[in-house]
């Protein structure tokens, strides 16, 4: 080896990279008429590829400090661009931040803080290559260890704000690592085949981004490979009617079809030297998927559709370029700092340059700093554990007052004057001074009861900040949280569920909160495996119509059982047909005859329990409820579900995973026979109209007989739905219970954990 500066002392046979290029017929180096440059680079190198190397060396370093101060300044910026858009309007990170947990406040941070970050990276001085570290290969292991860093954020956070009454937005979790690794290893590892003595490290990188590829389409997302729900997208766009729709299809697959494509074509350059340093791969794989992106801005603006969210799509296309571009530089200048040794990329360079962290104490650094995040994310991301010990106190009149006439009053109050202001009917004076009066009797009387210190405080926290919430909601169902919180440390036997009322004003969609009062009849405490669940009996202290035997809310510590309703549904199944004909009356293709077998099976129900049915939907409705406070909101998506809706929303699979789960746990409910499950799922399954329990309906009951009743790819028979029906409703009790617990491993892969009541 050559020293810095002195005469080469290549081997014979080993030509100097000009000497190769004469020689060769072309930059193949599959040609078998030169040696190629990957074994001139197995022996010592010349002085012409010593020098080439440092230089390109130094100008990889140089672009990629360059580099860490426009990508920083954009993740700085992301900050600015709206966390999440409500019905057209744009609500910015510092509004909700006090509302997140603290896992989901670290990756609403990460963004911007990894900006931070990587200006510092940029930064130095006449004196210095860098404020802190100045050896390049050690800022590219700082850039690679804040994106990494992100990445983790973001997931940790993801998952733990999945609990709270609004998720983290879209805009910002869907940026899955591997999608960027794909671009970056391709774009340097293009730049790094042009130059000798880094061939086989770009090398590496193109076989690592077909990796990542792989990784991208082939890992289970959702309950299904990827590659699976692009291929029947291809299919869908093949055979839509419309060119337009074809051509608006086109584009999303074409985006989604990027990382595939860049892959394969960096996959082809493994063995051959590109004709420039920075071919045009190179470029695609920064600029092509931004690029798409600002079609679609561009189609909106055309259409004056440009919006919000349009320019949020925008700010992302430029975040993708930013992360990429930095991220390939930083690839580029680590693989040089692995492969070619310190003495050769420190020739020519500048006094000082060598001074700084080491790599290998970069890296040590860096990897100590993303465990320790890690671990930190992982304790603050874990949800906290639900209060459900709950000793009810008597109700009393004064209390009753309060929760079933005074707190609803100030709500129609609040909301009278909230829909005044949306149509811009005056001041709205009269409206308001209405609403502070309902609000000072309201906390007046809470005030007066000698246990509802606490909880008047809460709930004047709760009137004093319910305006402003518009357009987050997030604070909104923290703050009744902590009211009925400060209920139960009472011994309150009252409870207050926050919802939101979606609605249409001339401004365009809104949303109201608002909550309802029950009183709590009884609690319910559970054991499962090692975790602790609740389920509270309640009884509406307010008019209207409810439709629910029950629900549950992942981010309350209780699940709801309705009383009212429970009677109801008990009422309607002792009559003739009642509970079989309710959902199914206008159900196209329902006809007297499927109808038939399920009046007949509630006839039998009806002798068998008598007196005791509604014990037994009440104690159905609560296993049901309580299995959807088991399951939380990270229940894996049953395949079953994953291939009926193909295509569907995030938020409709989910649903009709956490249904089916629901619903198959409450046919194993010990005092309530399973047949009344599927009698209840029989009127959701004859209604051809979908919805999440007509889905559950199908799945379930084909599960159970073991054969398909779809005559297509959604749509059921009525009469094939009815005889098998028949069917498992006629098997005994012990059998269909175990038959739920078989459906339940099949699809979800693990074995239903049986509740013990303390």
């Amino acid at each position: 080896m050559s020293a810095p500066g002195g005469p080469a002392h290549a081997g014979a046979g080993a030509p100097s990279r000009d000497e190769s290029a004469a020689t060769a017929p072309s930059r193949d180096e599959s040609a078998a008429t030169a040696p190629s440059h990957d074994e001139s680079a197995a022996t010592a190198p010349s002085h012409d590829e010593s020098v080439a190397t440092a230089m390109f060396y130094r100008m990889s370093a140089e672009r990629l400090r360059v580099r860490c101060l426009w990508s920083g300044l954009a993740l700085a910026l992301s900050v600015l661009v709206p966390y999440e858009v409500a019905y057209g309007h744009g609500i910015f990170v510092w509004s909700v931040l006090p509302e997140l947990a603290p896992a989901a406040r670290l990756a609403a941070l990460a963004p911007a803080a990894a900006g931070l970050w990587l200006l510092f990276l940029g930064a130095r001085t006449k004196q210095r290559a860098g404020l802190l570290i100045e050896r390049p290969t050690s800022r590219a292991i700082a850039v690679l260890a804040a994106l990494v860093a992100v990445n983790v954020a973001v997931w940790i956070g993801r998952r733990s704000s999945a609990w709270d009454m609004l998720p983290l937005p879209d805009s910002l979790i869907t940026r899955p690592a591997p999608f960027l690794a794909v671009f970056a290893l391709t774009a340097a590892g293009v730049v790094l085949r042009f130059h000798a003595r880094a061939r086989r490290g770009g090398s590496a990188l193109l076989i690592a981004s077909v990796a990542a590829a792989l990784v991208f389409y082939l890992w289970p997302s959702r309950g299904e490979i990827p590659a699976q729900t692009v291929a029947r997208a291809a299919v869908l766009v093949a055979t839509l009617p419309d060119v337009r729709f074809q051509l608006g299809y086109g584009m999303v697959l074409l985006f989604v079809l990027g990382p595939l494509a860049i892959a394969l074509l960096g996959l082809a350059h493994v063995r051959r030297v590109p004709a420039r340093e920075h071919p045009g791969l190179a470029i695609a794989a920064v600029w092509a998927m931004p690029g798409l992106m600002l079609l679609s801005v561009y189609r909106a603006f055309l259409s004056g559709g440009l919006g919000v969210e349009a320019g949020m799509v925008a700010f992302f296309a430029l975040l993708l370029v930013a992360v990429v571009a930095v991220l390939a530089s930083a690839l580029e200048v680590l693989v040089l700092g692995v492969m070619v040794p310190d003495v050769e990329l420190e020739s020519g360079h500048a006094a000082g340059s060598a001074r700084g962290a080491r790599p290998i104490a970069a890296a040590g650094a860096a990897a100590a700093v993303v465990a320790a995040l890690l671990g930190a994310l992982l304790v603050l991301g874990r949800p906290a554990p639900k209060g459900v010990d709950w000793r009810l106190g008597a109700p009393t009149a004064e209390w009753d007052r309060v929760f079933g006439e005074l707190v609803p009053g100030w709500e129609r109050a609040r909301l009278a004057r909230d829909a005044h202001a949306r149509n811009a009917r005056g001041t709205g004076a009269e409206a308001q001074v209405l609403t502070k009066a309902r609000g000072r009797e309201m906390l007046a009387a809470a005030r007066a009861q000698p246990d509802g210190k606490d909880f008047a405080a809460a709930l004047a926290a709760l009137a004093g900040q319910v305006d402003d919430l518009e357009l987050s909601g997030r604070a909104f169902g923290r703050l009744v949280a902590e009211a009925n919180d400060a209920a139960r440390r009472a011994g309150l036997p009252y409870y207050l569920d926050a919802s939101v009322i979606l609605g249409v004003s001339a401004e365009g969609t809104t949303r109201r909160f608002t909550t309802t009062p029950y009183r709590v009849k009884e609690v319910h405490v559970f054991r499962v495996g090692e975790d602790r669940f609740a389920t509270l009996l309640v009884e509406p202290m307010t008019e209207g119509d409810r439709v629910h035997l029950g629900f549950s809310r992942d981010q309350d510590p209780f699940a709801l059982v309705l009383g009212s309703e429970v009677r109801s549904y008990a009422e309607r199944a002792r009559q003739e047909g009642g509970a079989c004909h309710a959902t199914a009356g206008g159900a196209p293709g329902a006809s007297a005859g499927s109808l038939a077998r399920c009046d007949a099976a509630l006839a039998a129900l009806r002798g068998r329990l008598g007196a005791a049915l509604e014990q037994a939907v009440l104690a159905g409705t609560e296993r049901h409820e309580l299995q959807h406070q088991v399951d939380g909101p990270h229940l894996p998506l049953s395949p079953a579900v994953t291939e009926l809706l193909a295509g569907f929303s995030d938020e409709a699979q989910d649903r009709a995973s956490r249904e089916l789960s629901a619903y198959i746990a409450e046919m194993t409910a010990r005092d309530a026979p399973p047949q009344l499950t599927l009698v209840h799922l029989f009127p959701f399954g004859v209604v051809a109209r979908g919805g999440a329990e007509h889905r559950v309906a199908t799945i379930l009951l084909e599960t159970l007989a073991g054969k398909k009743l779809r005559s297509g790819a959604r749509e059921v028979d009525p009469e094939t739905y009815a005889q098998a029906f028949e069917a498992q409703v006629s098997r005994g009790d012990d059998e269909l219970r175990e038959a739920a617990r078989r459906a339940y491993r099949e699809h979800f892969g693990v074995d239903l954990v049986e509740p013990v009541r303390e």
